[in-house]
């Protein structure tokens, strides 16, 4: 996802040097909108639009995510507290997403515990990186992967619950809980990824 980082950044630079919002205030839009997203996506199951609604709620916070560091650099006004903010709303709004739609689901409560655990673990240690080595590394499955992950999964539940497949199962497993065994796979490759890249960084 490394190369659309440097794309946005391009794109919403003119529109980051005229913006009036701070930001921290854009940092707090973007995590209000994911816990918008994340209450469609806990009632998805009683009403499946609201699967497709909490996608543009994701999509735009992840937008606005990405949107408040080009306005920080552009408006010289990065600031360590501003990184510690954007840092914590990542982490809250991931856990929020991937927790309410796993729920929504019904994946079985081992599975979607060790899927939020991973992916939590995912997002810290990419995190702990940047704050041991004073780099960020966009080398692994990390923050980006996960967000389009959690815009294509409420899809593919809006065609399950819509077509009464929501409880097939399939080697022991309903759709959902193939999916998230998949984003737990997913999470578990990036953290080896970044422990191996703090491992190259530590002998550099």
């Amino acid at each position: 996802m490394h190369p659309w980082r440097e794309r946005l950044a391009r794109w919403f630079t003119p529109l980051a040097k005229r913006t009036p919002l701070s930001p921290n205030a854009i940092t707090l839009i973007a995590l209000f909108l994911n816990v918008i997203g994340g209450l469609c996506l806990a009632f998805g199951a009683r009403r499946p639009s609201l699967f497709l609604v909490a996608i543009a709620f994701i999509a735009v916070s992840g937008l606005a995510d990405a949107f408040d560091g080009i306005v920080a650099r552009v408006q010289d006004k990065s600031s360590r507290f501003g990184d510690f903010l954007d840092h914590c709303a990542d982490r809250a709004g991931d856990s929020l997403l991937a927790a309410c739609w796993l729920a929504s689901n019904g994946v079985r409560v081992e599975l979607a515990m060790a899927g939020i655990i991973m992916t939590m673990l995912n997002g810290y240690i990419g995190t702990q990186i940047e704050a041991t080595y004073g780099v960020r590394s966009y080398e692994s499955v990390g923050r980006g992967e996960f967000v389009l992950a959690i815009i294509v999964l409420p899809i593919i539940s809006y065609i399950l619950f819509t077509n009464g497949w929501s409880a097939m199962h399939f080697g022991g497993l309903t759709v959902a809980e193939w999916l998230a065994a998949l984003l737990l796979v997913a999470a578990v490759f990036g953290v080896v990824q970044r422990f191996r890249v703090a491992a190259r960084l530590e002998r550099s």
